[in-house]
């Protein structure tokens, strides 16, 4: 029995249909997977290019005690004799907190000690599950790094203190440090970055 015209028609079209699609590509696979990969986010584009470390259990990094890490001679001379500065003993915000990991995904850690003669110095913490990406505190990459401080992965410097002071931030591994150190009135910033730069380097020394 003759095929009816139109089921011949039919099987035309969708051969023609079929040769279109393959002269084309097929599908737009390609196209999406390039999209997709060009929507990637810019945070995992940074965790890429880092080098691979050895990922450590963020309490095995964290000191028992942010706050007691100081050297008596560094906090003499930024803050004054013992007894003129508030003391380090007295606030519990250093101690690592494991709950703070399932919380935030990273143990936080923060310092405030100030002096008699209107000095202040805040230093944080944040030691992170996996490398550093961003911060609570402060988000930063290596373009924005100070190329004259040698610390960690690298370091970024700027003011402090709203202003009144000198501020130094580290990235190393799992680790973001963030220091900042200043007065009242109108204190003198190349003193107080080489104040913020000795905290950082003797916080840094101190998880090594």
């Amino acid at each position: 029995m003759p095929q009816p015209i139109h089921t011949t028609v039919t099987l035309a079209g969708g051969l023609v249909l079929a040769l279109t699609l393959s002269a084309c590509g097929g599908t737009s696979e390609p196209a999406d997977q390039e999209s997709a990969a060009a929507e990637a986010p810019e945070t995992q584009e940074r965790e890429d290019d880092r080098p691979e470390v050895e990922l450590v259990d963020p309490m095995e990094i964290a000191p028992d005690d942010l706050c007691t890490v100081l050297s008596e001679e560094t906090l003499d001379e930024l803050l004054g004799e013992e007894d003129l500065r508030s003391d380090p003993g007295d606030t519990s915000g250093g101690r690592p907190d494991p709950g703070d990991l399932e919380e935030l995904d990273s143990l936080q850690m923060r310092c405030m000690l100030v002096s008699a003669a209107g000095l202040t110095l805040h230093f944080s913490m944040e030691v992170h599950e996996g490398l550093y990406v961003d911060s609570t505190f402060a988000s930063y990459s290596e373009e924005d790094a100070d190329p004259e401080v040698d610390l960690g992965d690298f370091a970024v410097t700027g003011d402090g203190m709203g202003g009144n002071g000198a501020g130094v931030d580290v990235v190393d591994g799992q680790v973001f440090v963030e220091v900042a150190y200043g007065g009242m009135g109108d204190p003198d910033r190349d003193e107080m970055m080489g104040g913020a730069l000795k905290v950082a380097e003797e916080i840094m020394d101190s998880i090594a």
